[in-house]
């Protein structure tokens, strides 16, 4: 269940804080990325590292959240809040994605491997980009920057779906000869991994068809 739920927790987060309520989809997504990292850690240290720095974003994100509510915006301990949470969701990803690709190299996954480097180089590249339109500023510079670390920032977020599934699906399913997950009560999480149940067994016939 770790990686079905780390896929809608991810979605939450990283797509969440592309709208006007991304302070209060952070607090909610990065709880959800803290629950789905622990049952992770619990069955590979590979995440470790992972979970505590979900641990560290959810903890910024309500600090942040509780002063923009109490109106406290103007402070400037706000204003390194909000940055520090900038830079700890896209680092969350790289270590996401290093134990990821600890993983599959222990099960042999080489493409997905691959794939756990390239959505690394695409987040450095965003962090890259978003470090330049802080000290580089200009009429015609500053909007093409944001541009830049917008498209950056809905391709990896979508790329590191891409690969969640896959992990969901090719990972764990390995280790469960009924290609089944088990339920959490939590009708929310229920729903998700039964969707994702429907469409791994989808794919393994396909696959036992050709």
């Amino acid at each position: 269940m770790g990686f079905g739920i780390l896929f809608f927790a991810v979605f939450l987060t990283y797509f969440g804080a592309l709208t006007p309520i991304s302070s209060f989809t952070y607090v909610l997504g990065s709880a959800l990325m803290l629950f789905a990292l622990y049952k992770l850690s619990v069955q590979n240290k590979l995440f470790v590292a992972s979970a505590i720095t979900s641990a560290a974003l959810l903890l910024v994100s309500l600090t942040s959240v509780g002063m923009y509510v109490f109106g406290s915006v103007a402070n400037i301990f706000y204003g390194v809040l909000i940055q520090l949470e900038g830079v700890l969701a896209p680092s969350l990803l790289i270590l996401i994605l290093v134990g990821i690709y600890l993983l599959a190299g222990e099960v042999e996954l080489r493409k997905l491997q691959g794939w756990s480097i390239v959505n690394t180089v695409f987040i450095a590249a965003y962090l890259i980009c978003d470090i330049i339109s802080i000290f580089v500023k200009g009429e015609l510079v500053t909007p093409r920057l944001g541009i830049v670390c917008l498209i950056l920032q809905i391709l990896y977020s979508a790329f590191m779906l891409v690969i969640l599934f896959n992990c969901y699906a090719r990972i764990c399913y390995e280790d469960d000869k009924n290609m089944e997950k088990g339920t959490s009560g939590v009708p929310v999480f229920d729903a998700l991994n039964k969707a994702f149940n429907k469409v791994a067994n989808k794919n393994k016939k396909n696959k036992g068809d050709k």
